[in-house]
C-alpha cells in the first residue's frame, strides 16, 4: 500500500521573525493522516511505527547511568529515538523515568554514558545549552509563572530564539560578559525600532497559533494570569510554551497528570496532531490508554533498568511489565463504575431541586462548614457551602475543574478569608483563626503535587511537620513510628526529597502530615501522577488513617470512583455550590454524579 511517509515538522517552520501572518485556519493533521488508511487509527499507527525507523536518529542514549548516594536511579539504559517518532517511557514510581528525562534535558548531570542529539553530545551540558540544541520540555507537576498571563507564559518559550530583542545573546554563556546581553535587552525593551516591533508581532502571531490548539480552553483566557487557571489549563499553557520553539525533540513528563478522562482525551488529540505533523516526542506517562494510542514504541523501566521495549500492546502485556508496573491489583471493597466519558459535555448536569436533600453524614461532627462564602476579588468562589466531616470518617469532595474543591480545602486550612458563614471545629468557631492555630488544633494538609521541600532530606521534611510541637521526646517517638509505617522513608532518611520518585514523595507528604498528630487531614489529589499500583497503595494508606488511627480525612480526588470506593460520605461541588451529597456508596451509583463527573452511566 502506497502511503505517505512521515514528514518533517510543518506549520511554524519557515515562519521567521519579522514575518506577520493573518489568522491561521484550523487544520486537523491527524484526520488528514488517517485518510490514506480509510480512517483506521490502528492501520495508520502500524505504518507510522515502521516508517519512522527509516528516519534519522534524533536522540541516541547509550549506557546512561545516575546514582543518588549509592542508589542507582538509572542503570545503564540505551535506546534510540528517530525523527518523527513518539516513544513513551512507563514503569512504577521510582523506576527512573523522570530521572531519565531530567538527565536528557540537562537538569541532572549523568554519572556515565552518552546522550547525543543529532550526533552531537549533550551529556553534562547546562539546561540553557541543551535548549539551544533544540530540546523543550514540560514538568511532572506543571510549572508556569503565576504572575504572568497565558500569552506571556507561552511567549517565554520562544525567548531563546529571539534575534532583534537579544542582539548579544551569544555572550550569555560567558559569565563575565552576561551583563552586556542583559543591558542590551533592557535597552531594546525601552527603545525599540521597526525590526523589534516586527519580531514582537511575529512572536504574538506564534503565540496565537499555540493558543489556537487549545482554543476552547485558552482562547478566552489569553490575558488572564496563570494563577487564576485551573490545573488542566496550566498544563495546556505549559505544553504550548514548550512547543512554540518548534523543538527538534519535545520531552513531556506526565502531561496529563491530574486531568480527568475527558481532559486527557483532549490532550491526546493535540499530541496526535503533533505526531501527524512529524514532531519527535519522548513521553513519560502513567495512563496506559494514552500511551498505547499515541506511541510508536514503549520503553518499560523498573529499578532504573529497561525491562521491556517495543510495540505498545506487546510491552503492556509483557509479564514482567504487568508485575512491575501494574502490580497484582486487587479490587477495592466497593464496586466501581465503568467509563469516564463525555465529562465536559455533561459538566452542568447536576442541577435542579433536591440536590441537597440527603441526610448529613452520621457520627459526631469534627468539622463543620455552615453557609460559607469566599470571594477572589469580584469572583464568588464559594457560595453558601455547608459540609460536615465526622470524627474518624473519610469524606470525598468531588467536582470538575474550577468547581471550588481546592478553594474549600484552603478555606478549611485558613488560607482563604471567609466573607460570610462559619467554620466550626470540635464545636468551637475557628472562622477567624490563623493557619498555625488550626494546625496546632489538629488540622493538617497533604497538598496537591505533594509539595515536599526538595533540597531538604527526608528526615528534615518529616521534622518540619512537627514544627508546632514542643515535646521533643514525642517528636522523636513519632519519627520512628513514621519510619516503621513507611519503611521506604527509613531507607532514604538522608536522601534529598526532590530526588525521590513521585510515589515516594507522596509517602513523605503523608508522614509529614502525621507528624503534627492531626485529628483531620485534608488531602488534595493524593493519587495524582501515580502508577495504578501505587494508587492502590495510597488508597490503602488513607483507609488505614481512618481504620487504624481514627483520623478523619477530607479528600479531593480527580479519580472520583476511587475516592468514593473508600469514602464514607461525599459532596459534589459545581461552580462553587454543593449540588449533591450523600453516602459514598449511593453517590458511586448515582447517575447525576456519573453524568457530571464520571461520564455517562452504563
Amino acid at each position: 500500500m502506497n502511503a505517505p511517509q512521515p514528514t518533517a515538522p510543518t506549520g511554524l517552520d519557515g515562519f521567521r521573525p519579522g514575518e506577520v501572518r493573518g489568522p491561521v485556519e484550523q487544520v486537523d493533521p491527524y484526520s488528514a493522516a488517517l485518510e490514506p488508511f480509510g480512517g483506521d487509527p490502528a492501520a495508520y499507527a502500524r505504518h507510522h511505527r515502521e516508517a519512522v525507523l527509516d528516519e534519522p536518529v534524533v536522540l541516541s542514549v547509550r549506557n546512561l547511568e545516575k546514582s543518588f548516594k549509592g542508589l542507582k536511579a538509572v542503570d545503564s539504559i540505551s535506546f534510540d529515538l528517530h525523527q518523527g517518532e513518539v516513544i513513551s517511557i512507563i514503569g512504577p514510581n521510582g523506576s527512573g523515568k523522570s530521572t531519565t528525562i531530567n538527565l536528557i534535558s540537562g537538569f541532572l548531570a549523568p554519572d556515565g554514558g552518552i546522550i547525543d542529539v543529532d550526533d552531537r553530545s549533550i551529556a553534562g551540558l547546562t539546561v540553557p545549552d541543551v535548549a539551544e540544541r533544540g530540546l523543550s520540555r514540560t514538568f511532572q507537576n506543571g510549572r508556569v509563572f503565576g504572575a504572568l498571563t497565558v500569552d506571556e507564559n507561552i511567549a517565554l518559550g520562544y525567548h531563546r530564539k529571539l534575534e532583534e530583542q537579544r542582539p548579544f545573546r551569544q555572550l550569555q554563556r560567558y559569565p563575565l560578559l552576561r551583563w552586556v546581553n542583559l543591558l542590551s535587552e533592557t535597552a531594546v525593551a525601552l527603545v525599540h525600532g521597526p525590526k523589534v516591533r516586527r519580531e514582537r508581532a511575529a512572536v504574538d502571531a506564534r503565540v496565537g497559533i499555540e493558543v489556537d490548539r487549545f482554543r476552547e480552553r485558552l482562547g478566552s483566557r489569553r490575558h488572564d494570569f496563570a494563577y487564576t487557571l485551573s490545573y488542566a489549563n496550566r498544563r495546556r499553557t505549559e505544553i504550548a510554551r514548550a512547543h512554540i520553539r518548534e523543538p527538534s525533540l519535545l520531552l513531556l513528563d506526565e502531561p496529563t497528570a491530574g486531568m480527568n478522562q475527558s481532559e486527557t482525551a483532549e490532550v491526546l488529540e493535540q499530541l496526535q496532531y503533533l505526531k501527524a505533523q512529524g514532531h519527535t516526542i519522548l513521553l513519560v506517562e502513567h495512563k496506559i490508554e494514552l500511551v498505547t494510542a499515541l506511541s510508536d514504541r514503549v520503553i518499560a523501566m523498573d529499578g532504573g533498568r529497561i525491562i521491556a521495549q517495543g510495540d505498545p500492546d506487546e510491552v503492556r502485556q509483557a509479564p514482567q511489565v504487568v508485575e512491575a508496573y501494574l502490580g497484582k491489583r486487587r479490587e477495592l471493597h466497593v464496586t466501581r463504575t465503568r467509563g469516564q466519558q463525555d465529562v465536559l459535555a455533561t459538566q452542568n448536569a447536576i442541577e435542579g431541586a433536591g440536590a441537597q436533600d440527603a441526610d448529613e453524614p452520621e457520627g459526631t461532627a469534627l468539622l463543620r462548614l455552615h453557609d460559607v462564602n469566599v470571594h477572589y476579588g469580584q469572583v464568588h468562589a464559594l457560595q453558601d457551602v455547608s459540609i460536615t466531616i465526622p470524627q474518624g470518617a473519610i469524606v470525598s469532595l468531588l467536582g470538575g475543574n474550577a468547581s471550588g474543591k481546592s478553594t474549600t480545602m484552603k478555606t478549611i486550612l485558613g488560607l482563604n478569608r471567609v466573607t460570610d458563614g462559619t467554620i466550626e471545629y470540635e464545636g468551637r468557631d475557628i472562622t477567624g483563626e490563623s493557619t498555625r492555630a488550626r494546625v496546632v488544633a489538629g488540622i493538617a494538609a497533604v497538598p496537591e503535587a505533594r509539595r515536599v521541600f526538595p533540597r531538604m532530606s527526608v528526615e528534615e521534611n518529616l521534622l518540619s511537620g512537627a514544627y508546632t510541637r514542643t515535646d521533643r521526646a514525642g517528636v522523636e517517638e513519632d519519627l520512628e513510628r513514621m519510619y516503621a509505617r513507611f519503611p521506604r522513608l527509613a531507607e532514604r532518611r538522608r536522601q534529598q526529597a526532590g530526588t525521590m520518585s513521585g510515589g515516594e514523595q507522596q509517602m513523605l507528604a503523608f508522614a509529614r502530615a502525621l507528624m503534627s498528630r492531626p485529628k483531620l487531614i485534608c488531602m488534595d489529589e493524593p493519587t495524582m501522577g501515580l502508577s495504578p499500583k501505587l494508587v492502590e497503595d495510597v488508597l490503602e494508606q488513607i483507609a488505614a488513617l481512618r481504620d487504624d488511627l481514627g483520623i478523619s480525612v477530607l479528600m479531593v480526588e480527580q479519580q472520583a470512583e476511587l475516592a468514593l470506593s473508600i469514602a464514607d460520605y461525599g459532596y459534589v461541588l459545581q461552580n462553587g455550590r454543593i449540588r449533591l451529597h450523600g453516602p459514598a456508596g449511593d453517590l458511586l451509583h448515582d447517575p447525576r454524579v456519573q453524568e457530571a463527573y464520571l461520564g455517562g452511566a452504563h
